[in-house]
C-alpha cells in the first residue's frame, strides 16, 4: 500500500484529479512521486516469491489475491483492503486472501471516471428500462460498484511491402457485357497500435466488446500507484487466442482504405484476394484497462453492469419485472377494451388474420431467443471462458493415472466464429415493424392501438435487455438450439396459428367460427408472451459462475 509522507495514512488514486489523494490531510501527490510501504513486516515471502521477474522473463509485482469460496473467482489488490463481497457471484462474505506474485503488465490506463460519475451513468442507463426490477435501482446495489483493472492483450501490427489485389469492372457494349479484370499493385504502409482484447476468462467477452474501445493514447507505463484503492483481475489467457481476430480487423481496415482510393473507386475489388494485405504482428503486450463493475444477484441468477472507467460507456443486463409487466399490460388493456366497445364491429376475417400474424411473430421470437439462450448457457459467445474450460479438461486428462479409465467424450455444441463489421442489426425488430404495418393496414385504428399497447412494449423490453454500443468489429457466434426444444417452446402459438390458418382457408359462412378461432389463437399468443418474457430474463441474467481456483491455498 502507499502512505502519505505528511501524516502516514493510506492514500488512493483519485480519477478526478489524476493524482494520489490523502483523505486525512488533503495532500495530493503525483503517482510517480510516492514510495510504496514495505510489506515485509506483515508478510514473509519465500525466495521464489521475492524474485523481480519470472522464469519467462516478464516482470512481476507483489499483490494480494482474494478468492471467493463460493464461485472460485479471483481479484487482485495492491493494498491490505479487506474484500467483503465477490464481484462475480455477488456473494456477501469475506474472501480468503493470499500474497503472491503476478505478471506485471507493460501498460496501464488510469481511471478517469469516478465512482460517483459511474453510479450516475448506471442510474441513467437503468432509468430508461421501464420494467427493470426495483432491486437494480436501490442504493445498496449501486454502492457495490467496484473499480477493477481488467487485463487486456495489446497487439501491434506494422508492415511496409508491396501488395496486389484482384479487381473487376463491368460495362455494357451493345448486346454484350464486358468484364475487365485488373491487378491493382500498391505499397502497404500500415501501422496499427493498441488493438486490444480482454485477457481474463472471468470477464465476459460480450461486455468487453460492449464498452470498447479504450483510448490507448492515454496509456502510461505500468505503475502500481495507479492501482491504489482499486482492484485488478489476473490474465489467464494466451495472447495467441485473439491474433486471428486482430489480423482480420487489420486486413479489413487496409482493404477499406484501398477501396476508398479515387483511382480504384470504379473497380470492384475481390475480397478473396485481401489475404495479401495481412501484415505481420510485431508485438503483443499486457495492459490494465479501467472498468467499473457491478453485480446484481437475485435468487439463483445474477446480472452484471460495467462502465468504461475511461470513456463512461455503459453496458448492463436488464431483466423484466413480471409484476411491472403484468400491471402495465392490465392498464393498457382497460382503455383498449373500452375503445373496442365504442368502435364498429370489425370484419371477422381481419380479426383471424391479425391473430395469425401474432402467432407467427411469437414463434419467430421464441426460436430466436432459444438460440441465444443456447449460446449463452454453453458459453459459446466467450472465447476466453472456452479457452479456460479446454485448458482445465486437458489438465484433468493429464492428471489421470494409467489405470484409470478415460472418461467418455461429452457432446459439444458446434461453435463457428466469424467477424462482422459495423453495428449488428436485429432482424426481430424488422419483423415486428412489418407486423405493425400489416395490422394497421388490415385492422385500421384498432390495429394501431394493439401495436402501441402490446408490440411496442415488447420491442422496448428487448432493447432494454442490454444497453450496448458496438464499435469496430464484433465476434458473431453461429449456433442453434436443438429443434426439439424450439418445437416444444413454440407448441402453444403453433396450435393457435394452425387453427387460424385452417379457418382462413376453409372460409366458413358463420362469423362465430372466425371469432372462436381468433380467441383461441390470441389466448395461445398471450401464453407464449409469458414464455418470451421468461426467455428474455434468461438472456438478461446469468447462472451463478463457477470458476475453478488457479492455484493458491487448496488445503
Amino acid at each position: 500500500m502507499f502512505v502519505c509522507p505528511n501524516c502516514g495514512a493510506n492514500i488512493n488514486f483519485d480519477p478526478g484529479k489524476q493524482l494520489l489523494h490523502c483523505d486525512f490531510c488533503d495532500t495530493d501527490l503525483s503517482p510517480d512521486a510516492v514510495i510504496q510501504k514495505d510489506d515485509a513486516e506483515e508478510h514473509t515471502y519465500t525466495e521464489s516469491e521475492a524474485d523481480e521477474s519470472s522464469e519467462s522473463g516478464y516482470s512481476e509485482y507483489t499483490t494480494t489475491i482474494y478468492t471467493c469460496k463460493e464461485c472460485g473467482g479471483e481479484i487482485l489488490a495492491n493494498d491490505n483492503t479487506v474484500a467483503t463481497f465477490c464481484s462475480y457471484c455477488g456473494a456477501s462474505t469475506v474472501l480468503s486472501s493470499r500474497v503472491a506474485k503476478e505478471r506485471a503488465p507493460e501498460y496501464i490506463i488510469p481511471f478517469r471516471i469516478t465512482k460517483d460519475q459511474s453510479a450516475e451513468l448506471y442510474k441513467k442507463a437503468v432509468s430508461k428500462a421501464l420494467y427493470a426490477p426495483d432491486y437494480m435501482k436501490e442504493d445498496s446495489t449501486i454502492e457495490k460498484l467496484r473499480g477493477i483493472y481488467m487485463p487486456y492483450w495489446i497487439y501491434d501490427f506494422q508492415e511496409h511491402r508491396p501488395a496486389v489485389l484482384k479487381g473487376q469492372k463491368d460495362h455494357r457494349s451493345g448486346d454484350y457485357i464486358i468484364h475487365e479484370h485488373f491487378d491493382i499493385s500498391f505499397n502497404v504502409d500500415a501501422q496499427y497500435k493498441g488493438l486490444s482484447y480482454d485477457a481474463s476468462s472471468q470477464f465476459s467477452d460480450t461486455f468487453s466488446e460492449a464498452i470498447a474501445p479504450f483510448d490507448f493514447s492515454t496509456a502510461v507505463p505500468f505503475n502500481t500507484s495507479y492501482m491504489s484503492g482499486f482492484y485488478a483481475d489476473a490474465a489467464d489467457t494466451e495472447p495467441s487466442l485473439y491474433e486471428r481476430q486482430c489480423r482480420n480487423i487489420v486486413t479489413s481496415e487496409i482493404y477499406n482504405q484501398v477501396a476508398k482510393d479515387p483511382s480504384v473507386r470504379s473497380i470492384t475489388l475481390k475480397k478473396d484476394s485481401s489475404s495479401n494485405l495481412t501484415p505481420e504482428q510485431t508485438s503483443s503486450e499486457l495492459g490494465y484497462f479501467p472498468v467499473w463493475f457491478l453485480s446484481c444477484r437475485h435468487k439463483d441468477r445474477i446480472s452484471y453492469a460495467v462502465v468504461n472507467g475511461q470513456t463512461g460507456e455503459v453496458a448492463t443486463d436488464v431483466p423484466v419485472d413480471y409484476r411491472k409487466y403484468v400491471i402495465s399490460s392490465l392498464i393498457c388493456a382497460i382503455p383498449l377494451a373500452l375503445l373496442f366497445s365504442l368502435l364498429p364491429i370489425l370484419r371477422p376475417i381481419y380479426v383471424v388474420f391479425v391473430a395469425f400474424i401474432f402467432a407467427i411473430t411469437s414463434m419467430i421470437i421464441l426460436c430466436s431467443q432459444k438460440n441465444k439462450i443456447y449460446i449463452r448457457e454453453n458459453s459459446l459467445d466467450d472465447i476466453g471462458l472456452n479457452y479456460r474450460k479446454d485448458k482445465m479438461k486437458q489438465e484433468q486428462m493429464a492428471n489421470l493415472g494409467p489405470n484409470q479409465p478415460t472418461p467418455p467424450p461429452q457432446p459439444q455444441p458446434v461453435r463457428q466464429v466469424k467477424t462482422k463489421t459495423g453495428s449488428e442489426s436485429n432482424w426481430i425488430y424488422t419483423v415486428l415493424i412489418v407486423v405493425c404495418f400489416l395490422m394497421s393496414l388490415c385492422a385500421g385504428p384498432i390495429g394501431v392501438i394493439i401495436c402501441v399497447c402490446v408490440i411496442t412494449p415488447l420491442i422496448n423490453s428487448f432493447k432494454n435487455k442490454k444497453s450496448k454500443k458496438i464499435v469496430g468489429t464484433q465476434t458473431v457466434v453461429c449456433s442453434k438450439a436443438p429443434a426439439s426444444e424450439k418445437f416444444k417452446l413454440c407448441l402453444k402459438p403453433l396450435i393457435g396459428a394452425v387453427l387460424a390458418l385452417g379457418v382462413l382457408i376453409a372460409a366458413p359462412h358463420f362469423d362465430s367460427y372466425y371469432y372462436i378461432s381468433a380467441l383461441i389463437c390470441i389466448a395461445s399468443v398471450l401464453l407464449s408472451f409469458w414464455d418470451i418474457i421468461k426467455g428474455h430474463n434468461e438472456l438478461a441474467t446469468r447462472k451463478l459462475p463457477q470458476f475453478d481456483k488457479r492455484g493458491g491455498d487448496e488445503s
